[in-house]
């Protein structure tokens, strides 16, 4: 990867708000929060908003560098993951979107836990 890219890991981004280092300004002596997951559910939700927030980095980042290839490839793999995230959680918790091919199979539960935003992190 090139010195302009060099991008940090998608949980530190997903915490910062910005996925590459060299972009990443605190202010002052500014410490960003962090988020502890308290069980599996809570954690796999992580995992899949953590990969999220780093697609959309990395697309932003394309709009204005289409030709990086190590970026595209980058980002193939983070939408691999969350994919592999997003189908291990709904496989276990159910759907999370209404696009979700697990409404399919489990119809309407969209309803039955809890909401993303109820989580309450340590």
């Amino acid at each position: 990867m090139n010195n302009q890219t060099n991008n940090i890991d998608p949980y530190a981004g997903f915490m910062k708000g910005n996925l590459f280092n060299n972009l990443y300004d605190p202010y002052k002596n500014y410490m960003y929060a962090t988020i502890k997951p308290t069980n599996e559910k809570d954690y796999m939700m992580l995992t899949m908003q953590t990969y999220s927030f780093a697609l959309t980095d990395l697309n932003l980042y394309l709009d204005v560098n289409p030709t990086d290839t190590n970026m595209i490839q980058l980002y193939n793999d983070y939408l691999s993951k969350y994919k592999q995230a997003l189908n291990q959680y709904e496989t276990k918790y159910g759907p999370i979107t209404l696009t979700s091919d697990k409404l399919n199979q489990n119809v309407w539960v969209w309803d039955s836990t809890t909401w993303p935003w109820e989580v309450n992190y340590v």
